[in-house]
């Protein structure tokens, strides 16, 4: 049985007792301390009221703190506005519950599903959701030439051909491009994501889903 590593945060010492009380009794999951690189699964955020700028302001920091490494996070909050949605993917959150609903059991099972890579979103906010990605893609990164993936099209075109093994004369063939056009497109990508090489910018693209 694979053990989620969880820390968690809320804005009072009571409330942060009672979800780690809820969580302890659960083998699959260990509460980690603060401050240590103990680099968590999942973090658990408990907010008392509407989620706000603050929420996503400390969400920025757990998720700039490189001992944190990055983790997926389940919000706990009384109050959530669907116009934030996006801004909580930003953040890293996999999962949103609500205050009053919160259980022993229901808590548990949304961390632990998220532990394994599920996302947990209300029913009324997933249409919501898929609307605001819809309308990011078509109103603002495809008139730049961008997918969600934060590649431009060609580059994209380019990876691909360059996974299926084609060298750089052929891939510029392929695409009508220069051989030129094909290297400062590469040159491009790399050296905007930090990638070091040709496999480095195929095995992006692969994690990221687009090739």
């Amino acid at each position: 049985m694979e053990v989620q590593k969880v820390l968690v945060h809320a804005a009072d010492e009571i409330s942060e007792a009672g979800v780690k009380a809820m969580l302890g009794g659960h083998e699959n999951l260990q509460i980690v301390p603060d401050g240590l690189e103990c680099r968590p699964d999942v973090l658990v955020v408990v907010v008392e009221g509407l989620v706000g700028a603050s929420t996503f302001a400390l969400l920025r920091r757990f998720r700039a703190d490189a001992s944190l490494g990055g983790p997926l996070v389940v919000l706990v909050a009384d109050g959530f506005r669907s116009e934030d949605l996006l801004l909580a993917v930003e953040c890293g959150v996999a999962a949103l519950l609500a205050r009053h609903e919160l259980k022993d059991g229901t808590l548990a099972s949304a961390v632990g599903a998220v532990g394994r890579g599920a996302a947990l979103i209300p029913y009324r906010l997933q249409g919501v959701l898929l609307s605001q990605i819809s309308q990011l893609r078509s109103q603002v990164l495809a008139p730049a030439g961008l997918t969600l993936s934060g590649l431009e099209t060609r580059e994209r075109d380019v990876l691909h051909l360059i996974a299926e093994g084609y060298q750089t004369d052929e891939i510029a063939q392929r695409l009508t491009y220069s051989e030129g056009t094909v290297k400062n497109v590469l040159y491009g990508l790399m050296s905007r994501l930090r990638l070091n090489s040709r496999s480095h910018a195929v095995a992006y693209a692969m994690r990221a889903g687009v090739i």
